[in-house]
């Protein structure tokens, strides 16, 4: 039985991750190198990845979430450093 059996619930659950680590990330992390940025959304897709594959689609949309995250910070920080 999955943990988010509702879709629209887990995109919610999601775009919530997304706005509350983006804005840790932005408010709090002054800059992420991009090694670690790479590896922080390679294991956000691989555990979506696994997530997915267990029928788990609410709990991957977080995960990707996350990995968003990463990436608009990162493009944030490129976007403001110029």
């Amino acid at each position: 039985m999955a943990v988010f059996p509702d879709f629209g619930a887990a995109v919610l659950y999601s775009a919530v991750v997304f706005l509350v680590a983006l804005g840790i990330l932005v408010v709090f992390v002054e800059t992420v190198s991009p090694r670690r940025a790479a590896s922080i959304v390679a294991a956000a897709i691989v555990v979506a990845a696994a997530l997915s594959f267990v029928s788990e689609i609410g709990l991957a949309f977080i995960a990707l979430g996350l990995a968003s995250a990463v990436v608009a910070n990162s493009v944030f920080e490129w976007l403001t450093t110029r």
